[in-house]
């Protein structure tokens, strides 16, 4: 697939046409083998006046019978602009302090299997295709962020959960400049929630970003992107992400279904022994068999330079709390990062009801600051604005989170130039 600004992305498996499928019309249903399709509706369950009956009647009904769908079949199935196939793999994986982890994560058919899983990168307005081959068990891939279709959305016991294939199919709301209450451009995540707690921790997530629409209002400067459909661009060259995630080795001895039949495996209590900051530059992720994917150092343009600024995103993907500082070489805090949106939500001025509500940057009341705290799951899309060339430290710190004390650090350096 395209990353959406004529550069290939990270985890692209190329642009796939889908055909459009019949859902009126039965299908075969799932055999004990595990081949074929389970049905939508009940072949001759006609009510006695001849007219096919949905098998599931209601979302209760739903929630309430889908898990025995092996191969559940994808309603109204309609062309994608982007597809990507995702497969579950398990594999030893070594990390940047040289420890070794069993890790469960999702790979594409270039089969490298890495970890975090492959960046998929879909567009505003645009139809998705992501279709999953889980293996060790059933899992999902849940959206996290995104509201598709409750078939499509992932969430174990209120979607399918995948013994066999299933093609997920969702399209992100499009944008309209000023319009504070809609589009979804920005930062998300993808991952298992099957076991969800376990799932994620042994590593089954992956980095999504939703692409805007192009305005006319709004162009686009050559080698730039705009982080939403008004939004400020920014350097394709240097986008980057940034994952905090900590790891508990006593988890990573446990089995898919762990937990799940009320047995106390202690998975309330989590005590990480190992801190990672996963990520990097987008546009240069290593490839290699069974590699993890880890953040050594950032770039960022220093303003005046006749490159737009860099786009740094942050996403955490562990239990704990995290804290970002950002300071200059002496230590002193460097507020320069200018933090855009949240969850995939634009932070625009809303003040004056009934007018439209412009980024609050343009509104002139940017977001500058050197500390970001956040929380599992949260993401944020970050400007680095450096005012000059140097050297600036960004740490991150985790935190335990009763205690508010700090568990583990790490620190990277970012080169302004």
């Amino acid at each position: 697939m395209t990353d959406g600004g004529g550069s290939s992305g990270a985890g692209d498996t190329g642009t796939e046409t889908a055909t459009p499928t019949e859902t009126a019309t039965p299908t075969e249903p799932a055999t004990e083998s595990g081949t074929g399709t389970a049905p939508a509706t009940e072949p001759g369950d006609d009510g006695g006046d001849g007219e096919l009956r949905h098998r599931f009647d209601s979302q209760v009904d739903f929630s309430s019978d889908q898990l025995d769908l092996e191969f559940p079949e994808t309603e109204f199935l309609q062309p994608a602009s982007t597809s990507v196939k995702l497969k579950v793999f398990g594999r030893d994986l070594r990390f940047d302090d040289r420890a070794e982890h069993e890790m469960w994560s999702f790979e594409t058919e270039n089969g490298e299997r890495s970890f975090p899983g492959p960046l998929i990168r879909a567009r505003e307005g645009q139809i998705l295709h992501a279709t999953v081959n889980p293996s060790m068990g059933p899992h999902t891939v849940h959206w996290h962020g995104l509201e598709p279709d409750p078939r499509n959305d992932g969430v174990g016991h209120t979607s399918f959960e995948i013994g066999g294939t299933y093609t997920y199919q969702w399209k992100p709301e499009q944008g309209e400049p000023g319009d504070a209450n809609c589009g979804t451009a920005g930062t998300y995540f993808y991952h298992c929630h099957v076991n969800t707690t376990l799932h994620a921790q042994m590593g089954m997530f992956g980095p999504l970003i939703i692409d805007p629409v192009a305005h006319p209002d709004y162009p686009v400067s050559p080698g730039a992107r705009r982080a939403f459909v008004d939004g400020p661009e920014y350097d394709i060259d240097t986008e980057a992400i940034l994952i905090p995630y900590s790891l508990d080795p006593r988890w990573h001895e446990l089995g898919h279904a762990a937990g799940l039949s009320g047995e106390d495996v202690g998975l309330n209590r989590f005590q990480p022994k190992h801190f990672y900051l996963l990520g990097g530059e987008l546009a240069r992720r290593p490839t290699g068999r069974e590699r993890v994917w880890g953040l050594s150092a950032l770039r960022a343009n220093v303003e005046g330079n006749g490159r737009k600024p860099t786009l740094l995103r942050v996403l955490n993907a562990n239990y704990l709390p995290n804290l970002i500082r950002i300071t200059d070489e002496s230590g002193a805090p460097a507020r320069i990062a200018e933090v855009i949106s949240h969850d995939g939500r634009a932070y625009r001025d809303t003040s004056v009801p009934g007018t439209p509500a412009r980024p609050i940057a343009e509104a002139g009341a940017p977001l500058m600051t050197s500390t970001l705290a956040f929380g599992a799951a949260e993401r944020y899309d970050l400007l680095l604005r450096p005012p000059a060339p140097g050297r600036y430290r960004l740490e991150v710190s985790w935190k335990d989170w009763i205690t508010g004390r700090v568990v583990g650090r790490r620190t990277v350096t970012i080169t302004a130039s």
